[in-house]
């Protein structure tokens, strides 16, 4: 004789996996969070890297597709004309951007997360004093929370804090 599940037997079923959900699922979006976190902070060390490189080899800039094969970069011409180059984490399209300053003798780069850090990048390139750059408040303003994550990482703020001379030399 088979027996079937009873109502409230299945009532309990559904109540424990109920409950399982609403401990895991928070689980899972934190996790999401760190994973996205962690690749925008992989792809951003590989970009400047690339950009480095590039700019060694070839004593020059180009396009940024040319420069590197990091997604989520907006695609800016570098050797036209220097300028904020949007990068995307998450759902931001413009999360950080890369500020690129040109001077006589060289051109600095560094990464902006809101405006008083690309002020202080550019006081740098204009002779300023590094400290402010590495004391300013690299929290961003955008609406998304990976990106705001990502702007309160110390792994962030160690590439932040400092300035990339890509080409020529500072004196």
């Amino acid at each position: 004789m088979k027996r079937a599940f009873t109502v409230l037997e299945l009532i309990f079923v559904i109540i424990i996996l109920g409950v399982l959900a609403t401990i895991a699922l928070p689980k899972f979006d934190s996790s999401k969070d760190e994973a996205e976190l962690s690749k925008a902070l992989n792809n951003l060390k590989t970009l400047i890297n690339d950009i480095n490189v590039y700019a060694l080899k070839n004593d020059s800039l180009a396009k940024i597709s040319t420069m590197s094969n990091v997604s989520g970069v907006e695609n800016v011409d570098l050797s036209l004309a220097y300028s904020d180059v949007g990068f995307k984490v998450g759902d931001d399209e413009k999360c950080i951007s890369l500020v690129f300053v040109e001077k006589s003798d060289f051109v600095l780069m560094g990464i902006s997360s809101n405006s008083s850090v690309k002020s202080a990048i550019e006081a740098v390139a204009n002779g300023g004093d590094i400290q402010n750059l590495e004391n300013a408040d690299f929290t961003s303003t955008s609406k998304s929370k990976t990106c705001v994550l990502l702007s309160k990482n110390e792994n962030f703020k160690a590439l932040s804090s400092r300035t990339y001379v890509i080409l020529g030399s500072m004196n």
